[in-house]
């Protein structure tokens, strides 16, 4: 007689069914990886992100037209873009664009986000404030340039935090 015994079909499947296990780990184990690999990179992303959109605005702003004023720290910021009238030969002023840091502490982190013209818009989440210290500082005699700090932490399933900070300094039109 031609053909397999139960023995031998109940040892295949046995050898199948570790195999396919075996296969089923190594997937979740590589996607677990590359999701925590992938955070720093986020992270690096989002910050700069935010220090750009910040950038290319707050090069425009008229340092008399910001708060915080020249020696000041804040959390947030808040100023209006010149824009010249061609036409009329007048310079006119924008509404004005807050950026903040809503619900940021030391071990909480909040969303940076840009308010102008009663909408909101977060430009970076996971930001936090390390002891406190402020993400906007002016601290220059010109009175034209801003400090930006952002810190931004995120932890992963497993525990672990990951962390990324920049400064940029900005110098506002005269």
């Amino acid at each position: 007689m031609k053909g397999l015994t139960i023995f031998e079909v109940l040892v295949s499947i046995l050898i199948f069914s570790i195999i396919a296990l075996g296969l089923g780990y190594a997937v979740v184990a590589g996607k677990s990886a590359l999701l925590v690999s992938d955070i720093p990179t986020q992270l690096r992303g989002n910050v700069l992100f935010a220090i750009m959109s910040m950038d290319r605005e707050l090069r425009q702003a008229v340092p008399s037209k910001t708060v915080p004023k020249a020696e000041e720290s804040s959390n947030s910021i808040t100023f209006q873009v010149a824009r010249y009238n061609e036409a009329t030969g007048v310079i006119n002023f924008g509404q004005p664009i807050t950026y903040q840091c809503n619900g940021c502490s030391s071990t909480v982190p909040g969303q940076l986000t840009r308010i102008s013209g009663g909408a909101t818009l977060v430009i970076a989440p996971n930001i936090v404030t390390p002891n406190g210290l402020p993400i906007f500082s002016r601290k220059d005699v010109e009175n034209s340039l801003i400090i930006i700090d952002i810190n931004a932490q995120k932890s992963d399933g497993q525990g672990r935090l990951y962390h990324d900070t920049e400064q940029a300094i900005v110098k506002m039109r005269n």
